[in-house]
């Protein structure tokens, strides 16, 4: 994905330095403890999810018993699938030779239909919406409760900025999540609201209730909750039925008056909107 950003790439601890590729021995010579701890079966896939989650934007290059903690798998396992996911570009070894998430693993990715074909419709409006602000610009789905951010353009050097690539948040949270849920069919709202009922402040049913109302109603969601002090607005890209296929949302400092990032965010998302229709999304 094509990202204005530059992710954290926060390392394990140092390992010795190598030609980036690990023999099957060399992999045995991290197997040394043995596995005490009696381990719940689980199914070969499940071990591989495990193992793959446990690489995230802190923890991008791991060892292999760094792998298998995280993964709370035993190490003779881990070391066994590993050796595998090497094989097959699922894993990688970087110039350090720590393990890290294969080629194998993006190229997959590419072909997911909920984020290949918005993000790749969206982008150079969100482009070009930058170029305009000069302002952080996200592009998020719906994902059942959550909304996953798939695309994020922002200035660089801005550290451990959020949201990233990949994160999700419950949908009220955020303003792309709210510009999706503002959208969604009522029973899944009332749902949804329904799971919110012993929340207290900002978070109760009532609360959210109004801005949805609010967001239907002006064409775009106003949202503090995680970038306070400063405002996200986001505004929904529609299917012909009026279901969202996604969201963009612009994020802008404390104090700065929502006119006119409201307006460019709105005209951002039709854009996005009416070229999905025209590639048949929706």
């Amino acid at each position: 994905m094509i990202s204005l950003h530059t992710h954290g790439t926060g390392t394990a601890a140092e390992a010795p330095a190598g030609d980036g590729h690990r023999t099957t021995e060399h992999l045995s010579q991290e197997c040394t403890t043995p596995d005490d701890v009696p381990q719940p079966r689980r199914s070969s896939v499940e071990r591989v999810h495990r193992l793959l989650s446990s690489f995230d934007y802190e923890h991008t290059h791991l060892r292999l018993s760094d792998l298998s903690r995280r993964a709370g798998l035993p190490l003779s396992t881990t070391h066994r699938m590993v050796t595998e996911l090497l094989e097959l570009e699922i894993l990688e070894r970087d110039e350090n030779d720590l393990l890290c998430i294969g080629v194998a693993v993006w190229k997959f990715g590419l072909l997911t239909p909920k984020t290949y074909g918005i993000h790749r419709v969206a982008l150079p409006f969100m482009q070009d919406l930058y170029a305009t602000t000069r302002l952080p610009v996200h592009l998020g789905i719906p994902q059942g409760n959550q909304a996953t951010i798939v695309e994020s353009l922002r200035p660089r050097g801005g550290g451990r900025e959020r949201p990233r690539i990949g994160q999700r948040d419950p949908l009220h949270m955020t303003a792309v999540g709210t510009a999706l849920l503002a959208f969604c069919d009522n029973n899944f709202q009332e749902h949804y609201l329904t799971n919110l009922r012993n929340r207290r402040g900002t978070d109760t049913p009532e609360v959210i209730r109004r801005e949805l109302a609010q967001t239907r109603a002006c064409g775009y969601a106003v949202n503090k909750r995680k970038t306070a002090p400063r405002t996200a607005i986001g505004a929904p890209v529609l299917d012909r039925s009026g279901r969202p296929l996604g969201a963009v949302s612009l994020v802008v400092p404390a104090g700065t008056a929502t006119p006119p990032y409201d307006h460019l965010v709105r005209k951002t998302a039709r854009a996005v909107q009416r070229m999905a229709w025209e590639q048949g999304m929706g």
